[in-house]
């Protein structure tokens, strides 16, 4: 497609370039086991046109744009009686889960400065197997990570972080679930440990907030994780997941008023109009909001309901062949319908590239702490009604699969000069297209055979896999 073309061109050569474009991508076709969430045509349908007829209202000032504020309150009204939030409790929607948890973050800090204002240097607990963009919001607001390990279930262990609690610690955090293995963390007594240090506690139930209270109703035991429990007094959940809406759709709740203007941000200080952003976006699109609460009307609770039942069903089935066969090991049991696996003996990323080839797309995951190298399967209503073709195709890629592999230690060696030099350093610079090239990666798109590019990033620190993705995505847009 031409950028900025000089004449303009037709509506029908415009949007055959976005299709071409658009060729290659990921579709909600059943063989996805990562990024689609997928309730199926109608309510995709749905979703489209709401989001469509929402494009023009701008959050920015919702005196000038009403039906933002009508679009907002609703939803935040539907999120907070699904987690069980106390009267007083407010909530704010948000661009994603990352932009959610900034805000959490955000709060937390700028609430300690008010009520704590002799802490120099805030920390946050934080388990390690919570989402990266805790450590990204840490980074941008100069929060000071304090981790805390896991036990053997890959729950956060309540001994370690009473054991590293401080006076300056402002948030505690836990997940419900966490992302990688799909078990929930010990909320009860996380909350009670932050409560019982004056301390904030957040829930990142970004991935789960719309699957767990459902699954739930079906009688499935779900560890309590939502604002029943006493100390929690912050939550995260999306709705761009398993609320099935269109991305761009995520949910910040608190439990009252005061922490909730703590992610506010005004400025009077210059020539314009004063502003108020509840967001860290000005502008604020309630396009993906608006297609959001559509969803959430057409399906009402008996529709995420049945959704959740059959996406746990599926899970069950996975999850008893995965544990049927000794050449596979489940990391962990799952409380929802995502969950991680590794291999006994064979290569595990030799086994997601026979996936591959067979049509499938699951997420090979790199070793980090207690966590080995492992294949990761996120289950949503499109791929669930073929969970039992994708567990034969799983046990036909165990056969003769060969013993674990070690990455090159040559190239490995050569990569390893990159860790900890600055992007400017002549000494250890590399050209990333023909990184790019060695690697097999033509196009933007990973080989099909990856196998060798996976064995080299697990084989890596994860201060050399930074600096190794950092390069490969900053080539794709050159």
């Amino acid at each position: 497609m031409n950028a900025f073309p000089q004449l303009g061109l037709s509506k029908d050569s415009i949007l055959a370039g976005l299709a071409d474009a658009r060729g290659r991508d990921l579709t909600a076709d059943g063989r996805a086991f990562a990024f689609i969430y997928d309730a199926g045509a109608e309510t995709r349908d749905l979703a489209r046109e709401a989001f469509a007829g929402c494009m023009s209202i701008n959050g920015l000032d919702p005196t000038a744009y009403p039906s933002a504020r009508v679009i907002e309150r609703s939803l935040v009204k539907a999120c907070l009686e699904l987690m069980r939030a106390p009267e007083g409790a407010l909530g704010t929607c948000t661009s994603g889960g990352t932009e959610s948890v900034m805000l959490a973050v955000k709060a937390a800090r700028e609430h300690a400065r008010q009520t704590r204002p002799g802490i120099a240097a805030p920390k946050m607990l934080l388990p390690v197997t919570a989402h990266a963009c805790f450590h990204k919001a840490a980074h941008y607001l100069g929060i000071e990570v304090v981790s805390v390990e896991v036990g053997e279930d890959f729950r956060a262990s309540v001994t370690d972080a009473r054991a590293k609690m401080s006076s300056d610690v402002i948030l505690v955090v836990g997940s419900a679930p966490s992302y990688a293995h799909g078990v929930v963390d010990p909320i009860p007594e996380l909350a009670a440990l932050a409560e019982e240090h004056g301390t904030l506690m957040h829930v990142d139930a970004c991935v789960g907030g719309l699957v767990l209270p459902f699954l739930r109703e079906t009688g499935v035991e779900v560890p309590p994780f939502d604002f029943s429990v006493p100390g929690v007094t912050s939550m995260s959940m999306d709705l761009h997941k398993y609320g099935f809406a269109p991305k761009g759709s995520s949910m910040l709740l608190v439990k009252n008023r005061a922490i909730r203007d703590a992610h506010y941000y005004a400025c009077a200080n210059w020539t314009g109009y004063t502003i108020v952003n509840s967001t860290t976006l000005g502008s604020k699109s309630l396009a993906a909001a608006g297609a959001a609460l559509a969803v959430v009307q057409h399906l009402g609770r008996e529709g995420y309901v049945t959704l959740a039942r059959t996406m746990w069903r599926a899970t069950e089935h996975l999850l008893d062949v995965v544990t049927s066969r000794p050449e596979l090991r489940l990391l962990a049991r799952p409380n929802m319908n995502l969950f991680a696996f590794t291999t006994t003996e064979g290569d595990v990323f030799e086994l997601a590239d026979r996936l591959t080839a067979r049509g499938w797309h699951v997420q090979p995951t790199y070793g980090f702490g207690s966590s080995p190298a492992h294949i990761h399967l996120t289950l949503d209503p499109s791929n669930a009604p073929n969970a039992e073709h994708f567990g034969r195709d799983l046990e036909a890629c165990l056969v003769d699969l060969p013993a674990r592999m070690e990455a090159p230690s040559e190239a490995l060696a050569m990569l390893t000069m990159l860790e900890g030099a600055g992007p400017s350093d002549e000494a250890t610079a590399i050209d990333p297209a023909m990184l790019m090239g060695a690697l097999g990666i033509e196009n933007g798109m990973l080989p099909n055979a990856s196998a060798p590019i996976h064995r080299i990033l697990n084989a890596a620190s994860p201060a050399l896999r930074e600096r190794l993705v950092v390069l490969f995505v900053g080539e794709l847009f050159v």
